[in-house]
């Protein structure tokens, strides 16, 4: 079983409406030498709650019989979670069920994933864009304008660093240009 501390972390990574099924999904994860990290993705509101989503935590995957006793959503809770993993084959195996769901609480955990330098994993949002015209990510960019500043200030740092030669302009980078899309519509 997690740490208590570990627990209420993740909790308060996710309304409160979900922390039920957020309890479920973490009896799930294996227990771990390292805490979450302290620091969150930024600032993010749901329903005028505020979440603190860790950046990144580290722990081995779910026990596949255990996973086998959640429900859909608790498999989704389970799926965000884990896209702040600190490997990035796990966030971008992670997210991919997330864009193919209808939760207003997801959003915050895919958007986050565009301001970190996994190109694959970009690579990935990039192949669902009608996504990010949904509503719940035009809800989420509007009512969380300073956590869009901050993925674009992401965004901007690691195309810089790692990017700028195959994408010699900003604007052709997957991720800036997913970004845009979302912000254009709102």
């Amino acid at each position: 079983m997690l740490p208590p501390e570990t627990i209420l972390r993740f909790r308060n990574a996710f309304p409160s409406a979900i922390h039920r099924d957020v309890e479920m999904a973490l009896a799930c994860i294996p227990v771990s030498k390292w805490a979450p990290s302290i620091d969150d993705i930024g600032p993010v509101e749901i329903n005028e709650e505020q979440l603190r989503i860790p950046f990144r935590f580290y722990s081995s995957d779910p026990d596949s019989s255990c996973l086998r006793t959640l429900n859909d959503r608790q498999r989704l809770i389970l799926n965000a979670i884990y896209t702040r993993h600190s490997s990035g084959y796990v966030r971008e195996r992670c997210v991919k069920p997330l864009l193919l769901a209808d939760e207003l609480w997801i959003p915050p955990f895919v958007i986050q994933l565009l301001g970190e330098y996994v190109l694959e994993i970009i690579q990935v949002l990039a192949e669902h864009l009608a996504v990010f015209s949904g509503p719940n990510y035009l809800r989420f960019a509007r009512e969380n304008r300073v956590f869009s500043q901050l993925v674009r200030q992401r965004i901007a740092s690691y195309w810089n660093c790692y990017y700028r030669f195959t994408f010699p302009r900003l604007k052709d980078y997957p991720a800036f240009r997913i970004l845009e899309l979302i912000e254009a519509s709102v």
